[in-house]
């Protein structure tokens, strides 16, 4: 900012006087940043909006939301199963619970977040093949103890590839998820 030289009218030296402030005006669709507070509101707000963008800071925000309360019921429960099973039992269940009531709002922000880099959320489906597989096979089929190791190798691989998706930046232009 500027900085006006003036002359003091006691000792006759240059003071310095800050010019009039600017006030910025927002032309572009730029969003707003998001700190955790509102990021944790826009986590809960939008639990069924799959359409539409999530910035990083949405989106790491919330992603930070759901790790303090996952992990932190856990070890409440963990931590509290020596002293009185009764309330460890009713963290664990509050965990359940809180772990039920997340599952589409986090898929919801991955959507968004997908969206914003310029990405169809449509790859969120591969994780449902690697979901549905845990679950469906071992119980119904025999599989040999390489498939289901390359299958969990599979998973990790493309949980990192989740991980960098969601890291690269917005793209604005030539988005065809944005508003």
């Amino acid at each position: 900012m500027p900085v006006k030289k003036q002359m003091s009218k006691k000792s006759n030296k240059p003071v310095a006087r800050r010019a009039a402030t600017v006030r910025v005006v927002r032309t572009d669709n730029a969003p707003r940043r998001v700190g955790f507070g509102r990021a944790v509101s826009n986590f809960f707000k939008k639990y069924f909006q799959f359409n539409g963008v999530a910035t990083r800071a949405e989106y790491w925000w919330a992603m930070l939301f759901v790790l303090i309360g996952v992990v932190g019921l856990l070890l409440a429960a963990w931590f509290l199963q020596p002293v009185n099973f009764l309330v460890a039992g009713f963290v664990a269940m509050m965990w359940i619970l809180f772990c039920v009531v997340i599952i589409v709002p986090t898929w919801a922000v991955m959507a968004r977040r997908l969206h914003d880099a310029g990405f169809t959320a449509r790859l969120l489906f591969v994780n449902l093949v690697f979901w549905g597989y845990s679950i469906v096979v071992p119980r119904f089929v025999n599989v040999s103890v390489t498939v289901d190791s390359i299958v969990g190798w599979l998973d990790i691989l493309w949980g990192i590839v989740m991980l960098v998706l969601t890291l690269f930046p917005s793209k604005r232009e030539n988005n065809p998820y944005r508003d």
